[in-house]
């Protein structure tokens, strides 16, 4: 069987760390009031963590020299953990977290912050866990039972998230947040009626924030009732007709419709109403992404000519056109764009993505190895770091790519990138360590190495690299049905299957 490298594996690691995205948490009123002695309601209930008030690049540099000072300073470790939150370092956070609760300091607080960190990188128990123990310290906190019944419904737990939306209610029946958890539930479960008469509730108690006729109006949507989710949209622009985010939605509404000329009109209207150039830009990639995905590709290739035009200083822009231009496979024209937003940002994460991805596309391997190296050094999300380790593996550097996606596992824990680890550890015959991270997969991901043979092999060659004969006959044998009958391939399976720790296949890597 010839040897499969890394690639296709590292590859789709990539789409799905690409699929994967996370929403950044906002500033929002301080989450803890201190210990309750019965159940009462939060003094101050919030939905996401709590930050200091100055900007992140201040706010962290001044924590981690304060706890460079005093290491065991606590309340440093627990305002750099929700700095993180804010800066979408959710894998930061949980270096933080684990310390404090490690030192004891076992808090709703502490625990929040790291069920947070651990919902943002997907690993569902562990969030459960560490927000329902905040749960029980602090009963009634909004903010603590917003995301516990947030990671419920992830869990298609809805009877636990209707539970623990009601108790918010109860004890927060003054806050909108809490109506608005439970209409989320409710829209959750398809209960689109119950679920728009807790909006309109919370809609009721503070008629300026118009958040929860976006929630109506998106329970209409998801029913595809257009023309009331656009009356409800209409009603939130009659409190605030400049709304940029009121006429964006409109605007995507009738793109669902297909309707070009409602749908021009309204995303123009955005433009004229963003305040900035930088919002402007962004609604006009998004209506030339309107046109595209209609597959008119002309008035979307003119909308993308007309932003590197007008706005000539805003690198997204740039960024957005050259994506464009790869997916036509028009990689000249697009990497001219790239450079153009690289003058002007050389951090430019957009550009340096699409710089790697076309770079490694075109066989210039060591230059995809720069772009993503840079790339991850601005942007170290999962994504980057797996298309890091492929571009590594491709130069033949698998402890690159070992450590490029571990990292990246790191981040966004699947199956995938492990197995990257895996692939890579084999390449570097480290054989024993190969093997235990085969193990977890087979004992973790149930099914995972029979989806993918390429994986299955090289994990029988890690058992009998590492002499575990009778791991190396199964897998083998878990590999023959995969394989055409009557091939070279199929007979020195076959064969291995039979005779694998005493001829093994001689390391090709």
């Amino acid at each position: 069987m010839k040897r499969c490298g890394l690639i296709a594996l590292i590859a789709l690691a990539c789409a799905i760390g690409g699929a994967a995205t996370t929403t950044s948490p906002s500033l929002a009123a301080p989450l803890f009031g201190g210990k309750k002695a019965s159940p009462t309601p939060s003094p101050s209930p919030s939905v996401l963590p709590t930050a200091s008030p100055e900007p992140a690049s201040v706010a962290i540099p001044r924590l981690i020299a304060k706890l460079k000072a005093n290491p065991s300073d606590q309340l440093a470790m627990a305002q750099l953990a929700a700095e993180y939150l804010q800066v979408n370092r959710p894998d930061i956070t949980l270096q933080y977290t684990q310390h404090l609760l490690q030192m004891g300091d076992k808090t709703a607080q502490v625990y929040y912050y790291d069920g947070f960190a651990e919902e943002q990188l997907g690993n569902a128990t562990a969030a459960t866990y560490d927000l329902e123990q905040a749960s029980n310290l602090d009963p009634t906190n909004l903010g603590v039972l917003a995301q516990l019944s947030d990671v419920y419904i992830r869990e298609n737990r809805f009877s636990d998230a209707e539970r623990i939306a009601k108790r918010a209610v109860t004890f927060n029946k003054n806050e909108p947040g809490a109506l608005m958890t439970l209409g989320s539930v409710y829209a959750s479960e398809q209960h689109y009626d119950d679920a728009r008469a807790q909006f309109e509730a919370a809609f009721a108690l503070n008629q300026k924030d118009v958040a929860p006729l976006y929630q109506i109006a998106t329970t209409y949507a998801d029913q595809d009732n257009i023309p009331m989710a656009v009356a409800t949209i209409q009603r939130a622009l009659a409190i605030d007709p400049r709304s940029v985010q009121a006429l964006v939605f409109k605007a995507d509404l009738y793109a669902r419709q297909h309707d070009d000329v409602r749908a021009t009109q309204a995303y123009d209207d955005a433009v004229v109403a963003a305040p900035t150039d930088d919002q402007k830009v962004a609604i006009l990639i998004r209506k030339a992404g309107y046109f595209v995905q209609e597959k008119k590709e002309a008035q979307g290739a003119a909308i993308f000519q007309q932003i590197v035009t007008q706005f000539p200083k805003v690198t997204a822009g740039f960024v957005a056109y050259g994506d464009y231009l790869a997916q036509q496979r028009q990689y000249g024209p697009a990497v001219t764009q790239w450079r153009a937003a690289l003058a002007m940002d050389p951090n430019s994460a957009g550009a340096l993505l699409g710089m790697g991805q076309v770079a490694m596309a075109t066989g210039k391997l060591s230059d995809s190895v720069s772009y993503f190296k840079h790339y991850t050094q601005v942007s170290p999300d999962a994504q980057g770091f797996a298309l890091l380790g492929q571009a590594y593996s491709r130069v033949h550097d698998y402890s690159g790519a070992r450590d490029a996606c571990g990292k990246s596992f790191e981040i966004q824990r699947n199956p995938v990138t492990l197995g990257c680890v895996a692939g890579a550890d084999f390449e570097l015959r480290n054989y024993k360590e190969a093997a235990q991270i085969f193990d977890a997969l087979d004992r973790v991901a149930k099914g995972f190495l029979d989806q993918n043979p390429t994986l299955l092999y090289i994990a029988a060659r890690s058992y009998a690299g590492s002499n575990q004969c009778t791991k190396a006959v199964a897998a083998y044998k878990r590999l023959l049905p995969m394989m055409k009958k009557g091939t070279s391939d199929y007979d020195k399976i076959r064969k291995s299957s039979s005779d694998t720790c005493r001829a093994p296949a001689k390391h090709s890597g």
